[in-house]
């Protein structure tokens, strides 16, 4: 423990050297990933319900995240004592500021400020809407995916009819519909699409938002590839192009640390293998032939 307090440590009594690992499960068979949601497994928490309105129609549906995070997350402890840390807020004077004395800043330059408080910036949010309002049908593949934000599987809420009917005409047609969604108190652009068998929801950026690469003058002045570059390039794109299979990427980097983490548990510690140098190359053109060279 602590011999003295610590300023930022949370807890004082002590805690194990390290956390026990949740049991490996093992791996889902095709047949078993395919059955998720249903009710032989926890059906998914339900991020959204409302209804899919086009015209006079409504289409009542719950939406569910259908992407998730999977990384590697640590908590700072103290060396001495394993308690983990915290942290406090502190204004630029030095005092310990508590939530009810914080206000917001909207920045007007360096240093100035219009305050605002917080019921005032509550006040001024879209009311949160029920309704994903579409307003015209579009062709998908027309759509920038750097606009795309999170998408949402929509899965009907007692409306399989016009659930289907929807999911049907969006699948032969190639169509998407593009409107509003207000969630979590932000209104945005979405497009309800087409997606394996079901009618899907992609949230999407502003245009503000999107940073336009056009406008930058180093793009334009770009020199243009010599042919024998070109040609080598050409070679290399040849050589690596094949069929696109997701299953491949892995992130190594979660595997290496939960290998570590075992390796410790089990009282040894795995040194992960460093990675080899590659040969550095001195030009463009010697850069291009080795790696074509490579790919025969």
């Amino acid at each position: 423990m602590c011999k003295s307090i610590c300023r930022f440590c949370t807890y004082y009594y002590p805690m194990p050297e390290v956390v026990q690992l949740a049991e490996e499960k093992p791996e889902k068979t095709q047949n078993e990933q395919a059955g998720e949601g249903s009710s032989a497994s926890a059906p998914p928490r339900t991020t959204w319900s409302g209804n899919v309105r086009i015209g006079l129609v409504n289409i009542p549906v719950k939406a569910l995240l259908m992407t998730r995070d999977v990384r590697i997350s640590f908590r700072m402890l103290h060396r001495s004592c394993k308690t983990a840390i915290s942290f406090k807020r502190f204004c630029q004077e030095g005092d310990e500021v508590t939530l009810a004395d914080i206000v917001y800043g909207y920045p007007l330059g360096k240093n100035r400020y219009a305050v605002l408080e917080k019921k005032e910036i509550e006040a001024a949010r879209p009311e949160s809407k029920n309704t994903i309002a579409l307003d015209r049908f579009v062709n998908f593949f027309e759509i920038d995916p750097h606009y795309f934000e999170k998408t949402y599987l929509l899965l009907p809420d007692r409306s399989e009819d016009a659930y289907s009917l929807l999911r049907s005409v969006m699948e032969k047609s190639g169509k998407a519909a593009i409107g509003r969604i207000t969630m979590h108190s932000r209104e945005r652009p979405v497009l309800v699409h087409y997606y394996r068998q079901a009618i899907a929801a992609t949230t999407m950026k502003y245009p503000d938002e999107v940073l336009d690469p056009v406008g930058y003058a180093v793009l334009k002045e770009l020199p243009v590839p010599r042919e024998k570059e070109l040609e080598l390039a050409n070679e290399i794109v040849k050589g690596l192009s094949g069929d696109l299979d997701f299953g491949t990427y892995k992130d190594g980097y979660r595997e290496r640390i939960e290998a570590l983490v075992r390796s410790k548990m089990e009282g040894s510690v795995i040194v992960p293998e460093a990675k080899k140098a590659k040969p550095a190359a001195k030009t463009l053109m010697e850069a291009l032939r080795m790696t074509a060279e490579s790919l025969k």
